[in-house]
């Protein structure tokens, strides 16, 4: 009881959260409950929980009790690679270079070129659709040397060493 008057008073006093930004983190303090799956669906209960439909109204989502709904965002699945078979070529390189990887899923891409003192030294960032991706690289200007060319993708991150004669 002592907890439900400051959960109370909180959603009485205009306390929003973002439905787009909000991680709902599950943590039950029940008796008793259980998950059981029936071919594709899975069902979830809790003893003494009420059933009660979620109030929305974008970007509020108002809900009550333990169970709560899974919020749907943009995020990746950190097990998938979305970039395959990136190479950079020619390497060692002279005037030019390519990079060129397999992208599966279509966004934005970043890429860096960084010295061997860690700083960046080229950065840019572009929209790709799916497929394979070759990409001009621009080395001219730059001095001999081992660099790293870092490519960014749905928050992963890959890299190849690359040296400039």
């Amino acid at each position: 009881m002592k907890t439900i008057i400051p959960i109370c008073f909180a959603l009485a006093t205009g306390t929003t959260a973002s439905a787009q930004q909000a991680q709902l983190q599950r943590s039950v303090v029940a008796s008793t409950g259980g998950t059981a799956q029936i071919n594709n669906t899975i069902i979830q209960y809790t003893i003494g929980d009420v059933l009660v439909n979620p109030i929305e109204s974008p970007p509020l989502l108002v809900t009550q009790g333990f169970q709560q709904p899974e919020v749907a965002g943009n995020e990746t699945d950190p097990e998938i690679n979305y970039v395959n078979s990136f190479i950079v070529y020619p390497n060692p390189a002279t005037g030019s270079t390519y990079v060129e990887f397999d992208l599966l899923k279509s966004g934005p891409v970043n890429l860096q070129l960084v010295n061997n003192a860690g700083q960046t030294v080229r950065n840019f960032t572009v929209n790709l659709l799916a497929g394979k991706v070759k990409y001009p690289l621009l080395i001219s200007g730059l001095s001999s040397g081992l660099y790293y060319v870092v490519l960014k993708a749905a928050f992963k991150q890959y890299s190849e060493k690359l040296v400039i004669q």
